[in-house]
């Protein structure tokens, strides 16, 4: 059993283990945000803090976040501020986002986010969604299953996927699932990915955790390699790591200047699976 902490508060306790260009600053800016196909940016955006007796306090996570931070997102055509909002489906609560610019397959989007002496920027581009043949519970012991999901890889190759989950009556919103991420550099045609779990906030992490009677929606995730590298190293280390605190190495892929976190742009397909 582990303790799974959102990614936001990885990142935060990443601010010792990694660098940036110049003197190293007391503390960073994190930028957590993504962009689907249909839906609209999200941006999260804190600064780091130190980490005592391996423990974050709950006043702290709150008053890291970057309320006053101007968040601007571009889609070739438009620039938009986004407008920040208390959310209570994400800790700290706090988002930024805009129904102005809506995902399109294809489309680049870049942000930039800035704050105090702090201006990161990134780019990304929303790939085409693949369509889910199939989404199959599979028992593994008991009431606990796995949920396997096929899926036809296109050509060419150079293809990227990351799955995200959500449990009716558990969860409200998407969460990821472990080491859920598949690159067709290992496979041809048909692909595989299985469902073990899903990452809910500071709760205990137990694998797998998908239960009989559960429904259970999938978002099938096509992505670019940048973040792709990202969630692998982000799942690597939650998968292997022991503690109750994780930390990423100094290594961490990122496609944000100027900042910790990650801007990731999704062709997503969704899909709904009863366990039974």
């Amino acid at each position: 059993m582990k303790k799974a902490l959102s990614l936001l508060l990885l990142l935060f306790a990443a601010a010792a283990c990694r660098g940036v260009d110049g003197p190293v600053p007391e503390t960073f800016l994190v930028l957590e945000g993504w962009i689907d196909s249909g839906g609209h940016p999200t941006v999260l955006l804190s600064e780091t803090m130190p980490v005592r007796d391996g423990a974050i306090g709950q006043e702290e996570m709150i008053s890291s976040i970057a309320k006053w931070a101007k968040v601007t997102v571009s889609d070739g055509e438009q620039e938009v501020v986004l407008t920040g909002r208390l959310d209570t489906r994400y800790f700290p609560p706090y988002v930024f986002s805009t129904s102005k610019i809506t995902g399109v397959p294809g489309k680049t989007y870049s942000v930039r986010a800035e704050y105090k002496d702090y201006v990161a920027t990134a780019q990304t581009t929303i790939p085409e969604p693949v369509r889910l043949e199939a989404a199959e519970p599979r028992v593994m012991r008991d009431s606990i299953y796995t949920i396997v999901c096929r899926f036809l890889d296109p050509a060419p190759k150079g293809n990227y996927y990351k799955v995200f989950t959500m449990t009716v009556g558990q969860d409200s919103r998407y969460q990821p699932s472990t080491l859920a991420m598949a690159s067709d550099e290992v496979f041809d045609g048909m692909g595989e990915i299985l469902l073990w779990n899903t990452q809910r906030l500071m709760t205990p992490l137990y694998f797998p955790n998908i239960k009989l009677g559960d429904e259970v929606w999938v978002k099938f995730c096509t992505t670019d390699r940048q973040t792709f590298d990202f969630w692998q190293n982000y799942e690597v280390t939650l998968a292997t790591n022991a503690n109750a605190m994780y930390f990423f190495d100094s290594d961490v892929s990122s496609n944000v200047k100027g900042a910790l976190g990650y801007w990731a742009g999704y062709g997503v397909y969704e899909y709904k699976v009863k366990v039974e």
